[in-house]
């Protein structure tokens, strides 16, 4: 032991240099606080230094740990910290002490574009710049844009193992594998980290946990639901649930069955032993463009994205017949096309998933729907949600056009869902205009209004109140820098009203038109100006991305307000 304690006063200074040095020339304090890194080399450095008795290599993991843990370390290490420190202080009292650099003046306009509160932004205090940043991208939904445009900002660096811990940023499609409690400002000394999903999205992305939430929001606030989102009933597969949700479906459906469909309808609640109560409220009065005779409604898994799993039902049986299906796994057959530079059609594949759901939602089909060229459309707007619930909605957007003629009565996808997943492998698609899509402009020059004035800006306000509804609950652990680009599909009925259909998660950023080449860099990197930039610093610039006639200076991401 004395001759530990020796060892110890001999060796002080030498430790203390040989740490000096060690950190000047490496970016280990990136990843360890000084106090790690002096204890790790402390382990190595008085290991080497001990005399031959105890550099055996049975001793050495036994008594030389406890020799430089116990008499070793803490005079040692103490040193080395409290020079690392006055050095550090010393270089900074230097800098103090040097003239200001004056400042360039900007000869360059200032842009009139208002900038949100720093409030809202998911602000954090300032660091020191570390030399690197790593980011992990996963697979999928053109992953290779989201590379590009951090590989294009200063000192970010891909890494391929996820489960590194100084990742300080990761883009998936889904929040599978992310660990919220361990963010930037969650737990201390944790590393900055950033991700691209909230904790508890689906309580407004699941198609279930919408039509629950929105429809309590606005029984709270004296709204009525069904001034913003089709008639809606959100049914569980519980025995409970079940029961509870079909009373309330079959009681309404069966308000408005067309006479010559009473019988059957009749028979098939009766087999299958329904309840059902008298609808009392008549809506056709008062939702005209909802029921155009048809009775016509949309099953959807609460789950599923980009037009799977949603079906087209005309009576009870198939609404019966579908939920059998999936109780007992759906065998969805999903087809895959490919195109050349031409845009024919190359190579199909065919996919076969098992699908299986407890949850899902029968909407109102909307009979009397809006067209373009006689075909159905939709329109996909974009919400940008940071940590602190600031709510930020993108200027622009495209309207997707159904490949075929609109008919009521046909049995076809490709007349009745617009997602550009289902509408890409018609053989037609693309044939009258590039990719089944309009922008904005396009839209004013068909309808002759200000599609901006008069219909964008009733969805943002749509979209505003439908995210106003989970603002307690996306969030709710108060989890520091998440954000979240959401799509938002709204349909138009023949009266130019909005509705709203349904919240996205992950919106496909696929490239399918000279419209979303231009339009998907634009959105994501102005979405990191306002969020990843923010927390990892980044020197301004000019966007690369020009779109439409908007200035390169200008963020399109409108901020609207703090939820």
């Amino acid at each position: 032991m004395q001759s530990a304690q020796k060892l110890t006063q001999q060796n002080q200074d030498a430790f203390s240099q040989f740490f000096d040095k060690y950190i000047s020339s490496s970016n280990k304090l990136q990843i360890y606080s000084v106090r790690e890194l002096a204890q790790k080399l402390a382990i190595q450095y008085f290991s080497a230094q001990l005399p031959p008795r105890y550099q055996t290599e049975n001793n050495l993991r036994k008594k030389s740990r406890n020799i430089v843990y116990k008499q070793i370390e803490t005079d040692a290490i103490e040193k080395a910290k409290a020079q690392y420190k006055a050095k550090k202080e010393r270089k900074e009292s230097q800098q103090r002490k040097l003239p200001p650099v004056p400042k360039k003046q900007n000869s360059q306009p200032r842009s009139l574009s208002v900038q949100p509160p720093i409030k809202c932004l998911s602000a954090q205090p300032k660091r020191s710049v570390p030399s690197t940043y790593f980011y992990y991208i996963g697979d999928g939904n053109n992953n290779e844009l989201i590379k590009k445009l951090l590989d294009e900002r200063q000192n970010w660096v891909q890494v391929k193992d996820v489960t590194l811990k100084n990742i300080n940023f990761k883009w998936q499609e889904t929040e599978k594998g992310y660990e919220y409690r361990t963010l930037a400002g969650n737990l201390k000394d944790s590393t900055p980290q950033m991700l691209n999903h909230f904790e508890f999205h689906i309580e407004i992305s699941n198609k279930y946990y919408l039509a629950q939430n929105f429809k309590t929001y606005c029984e709270k606030n004296l709204l009525n639901a069904q001034d913003y989102i089709p008639i809606s009933f959100a049914i569980e597969c519980t025995n409970s649930n079940l029961k509870a949700g079909l009373f309330q479906f079959l009681t309404f459906y069966r308000s408005y069955c067309p006479q010559n469909q009473q019988q059957e309808l009749d028979k098939t609640i009766k087999s299958y032993q329904f309840k059902y109560g008298t609808q009392v409220e008549s809506k056709i009065d008062q939702y005209p463009t909802l029921f155009a005779g048809e009775n016509l409604w949309i099953f959807k898994p609460s789950n599923m994205n980009q037009g799977r799993g949603i079906h087209v039902v005309r009576n009870l049986q198939e609404i019966i017949d579908i939920y059998n299906r999936y109780q007992n796994g759906y065998k969805e057959h999903l087809l895959e096309v490919k195109r050349n530079e031409q845009n024919e059609i190359v190579t199909k594949i065919i996919y076969i998933n098992t699908l299986m759901t407890e949850q899902f939602v029968i909407q109102k089909y909307i009979e009397k729907p809006l067209l373009i060229k006689g075909r159905k459309f939709d329109i996909r707007t974009y919400v940008l949600i940071t940590s602190n619930l600031g709510f930020f909605f993108f200027k622009e957007g495209q309207l997707r056009l159904a490949t075929e003629i609109f008919d009521v009565k046909k049995q076809s996808n490709y007349v009745h869902l617009t997602n550009n997943a289902v509408q890409y492998t018609h053989p037609q698609y693309g044939k009258t205009e590039e990719g089944n899509q309009f922008n904005f402009d396009q839209a004013s020059q068909y309808f002759k209004i200000d599609f901006r004035k008069e219909v964008i800006q009733k969805l943002k306000q749509i979209s505003l109140l439908v995210f106003t509804s989970v603002k307690g609950k996306i969030n709710k652990y108060k989890r520091k820098n998440c954000f979240e680009v959401f799509g938002m599909d709204f349909i138009l009925d023949v009266d130019f009203k909005p509705w709203l259909i349904e919240v996205n998660t992950n919106p496909s950023l696929e490239v399918t038109s000279k419209l979303l080449g231009s339009l998907f860099p634009r959105l994501i990197d102005d979405a990191f100006k306002l969020t990843i930039d923010r927390q990892f610093h980044q020197q301004k610039s000019l966007s690369k991305y020009p779109f439409l006639n908007y200035s390169n200076d200008e963020n399109l991401w409108e901020y609207i307000c703090q939820l």
